[in-house]
C-alpha cells in the first residue's frame, strides 16, 4: 500500500486567478457549512485561512449550541467536497457584542458568494 496522493490541479483550475480560486473554494465551503448552523440564532464566521494549492480552507464559527455559545473550528477540503469538524471551545456570551456585525450569518440567509472580510 502506498500513500494517498492529492490529485494535481486541472488546467481549468490553475487557469483561474487566485481570487477566483478563493471565491470558488469559499462558496463550496459555505454550501457545506449551512446545514450545520443553528436555525434559531445568528452565527459568526471568523479567521479564514486558505491553502489554494491543496484546495483547503480553515475557519471558525461562533454559534449557539443548546443553551451555550461555542467557537467551532472547521476545515473544508475542496478536492473531495468534505467539511470536517475540528473541535469546539466555550465562548462567553458577554463577548458576542465584540464580534464584527458584518461577519454575522443569520439562519437561512447564508450567501455563498460573499467572500470573507467583505471581498467580492
Amino acid at each position: 500500500m502506498g500513500f494517498w496522493k492529492r490529485r494535481v490541479s486541472t488546467d481549468a483550475e490553475t487557469a483561474l486567478a487566485p481570487e477566483a480560486q478563493r471565491q470558488r473554494l469559499w462558496e463550496r465551503a459555505m454550501r457545506r457549512l449551512q446545514p450545520t448552523l443553528p436555525s434559531d440564532s445568528p452565527s459568526w464566521i471568523l479567521e479564514e485561512q486558505f491553502d489554494l494549492q491543496n484546495s483547503l480552507v480553515w475557519f471558525d464559527v461562533i454559534m449557539r449550541v443548546g443553551p451555550r455559545w461555542v467557537r467551532r473550528r472547521y476545515r473544508y477540503d475542496g478536492e473531495i467536497n468534505v467539511l470536517y469538524f475540528s473541535g469546539e471551545v466555550p465562548f462567553q456570551e458577554t463577548e458576542l457584542d465584540r464580534l464584527p456585525p458584518e461577519r454575522a450569518v443569520w439562519p437561512f440567509h447564508l450567501l455563498p458568494g460573499k467572500m470573507p472580510h467583505g471581498e467580492t
